[in-house]
């Protein structure tokens, strides 16, 4: 008799249920169906708030900022992956052939993070004759037979989209776009987030900031971590750790606070050690020096490359180099000033267009 009522109240429920993600579907179509005669930008892929990294949460900061001053009249709407995968019919109904969409950046396109390569299948599938630009990617597939299968099914979508750039963010990741995705316009570009540097006020600096990754990606064992530790101890040093990935949710109005308080964790450490993509770029942008360590793929070991010129920054694959390095570079007076808008930025649209299609109009300062 249990079961047969528990059963029922089941049964009850999913009834209650089933109409319900129709019902905000069609919501959410109603709340975007204004802009479908409006000139528009596609920014879609980007983080849903759950996903709790600071730097990918950066990302969409920095884009959003260039997109705003590299176009006019163009409305800008974001629809993270999430929203890709639930709402992509009402998505369609509003996008015209001539809106730009724009593929959010970061570590995701490979066989690794399948949520959001799946999501971006599904955008450059959807609209095909829309002109699309993938932002600033590492990009990794891996060699186990399920992981080539990834790589196909993503060769057969990009390749058969008319207009698709998809642009890297490290020489080998380029190397690769040009070899997956000959059909593809590929270019070269560090990560976003320098887009965000400014000068910054001088702030007294203290003891070294551990920024280590503890997921999949790390290339470090907890022995080699406590390794890390001891080095950093044999220095004399106090030291911190943190991790980019924080222990709550970053809706999208709470993002310009997270990075601002990121920001200021980096800028008072007098060194930074990480195996974090984003530990390097942050501390590029609050001018702390770095030494970078490698992760189990090319993602560090390829983008340090960039940096190559600044004194202040270091790859290293030997920990036992730690204490030299740490004695050398703590506290070390960063002089380089350097404008990353103007060096990679300022004229990364008319390389996108250059022996391109559309009519997409840059912003032009006075």
């Amino acid at each position: 008799m249990l079961q047969r009522l528990l059963a029922i109240k089941h049964l009850g429920l999913m009834i209650m249920k089933a109409p319900f993600r129709p019902v905000k579907r069609q919501f959410f179509y109603l709340r975007i169906k204004k802009y479908k005669n409006v000139k528009k930008i596609i920014h879609t892929i980007t983080p849903w708030p759950s996903l709790r990294n600071v730097g990918d949460h950066a990302q969409v900061m920095a884009i959003t900022a260039w997109l705003r001053a590299s176009f006019k009249d163009r409305l800008i709407l974001e629809f993270d992956a999430s929203e890709v995968y639930k709402n992509l019919a009402a998505i369609k109904k509003i996008v015209n052939e001539d809106d730009l969409i724009i593929l959010q950046s970061g570590g995701n396109l490979g066989s690794g993070y399948l949520f959001s390569e799946g999501a971006r299948r599904l955008v450059i599938e959807n609209f095909p004759n829309n002109k699309i630009v993938s932002l600033p990617q590492t990009i990794s597939f891996g060699t186990a037979p399920k992981d080539q299968n990834e790589l196909e099914i993503s060769r057969r979508i990009y390749n058969n989209h008319r207009d698709l750039t998809v642009i890297a963010r490290d020489e080998r990741s380029f190397e690769l776009s040009q070899e997956y995705f000959p059909n593809c316009k590929s270019l070269l570009c560090p990560d976003f987030v320098l887009y965000l540097a400014t000068d910054l006020q001088k702030i007294e600096r203290q003891k070294v900031l551990l920024c280590l990754r503890y997921d999949k990606n790390s290339a470090l064992s907890t022995e080699r971590k406590d390794n890390i530790r001891s080095q950093v101890r044999k220095t004399n040093k106090d030291f911190d750790e943190y991790n980019t990935l924080i222990n709550r949710n970053i809706p999208r109005r709470n993002r310009e606070r997270e990075f601002d308080e990121t920001l200021r964790l980096f800028q008072k450490h007098e060194l930074v050690i990480t195996d974090r993509l984003h530990g390097l770029i942050f501390s590029i942008v609050a001018n702390t020096p770095c030494i970078v360590l490698r992760t189990i793929d090319h993602k560090l070991s390829a983008s340090v490359k960039w940096f190559s010129n600044l004194s202040h920054v270091t790859y290293t694959e030997d920990l036992n180099e730690l204490p030299d390095l740490i004695s050398t570079m703590a506290g070390m007076e960063v002089s380089d000033k350097i404008d990353w808008k103007k060096l990679y930025f300022n004229d990364l649209w008319p390389n996108i267009m250059a022996n391109g299609t559309g009519n997409y109009t840059q912003f032009e300062e006075d």
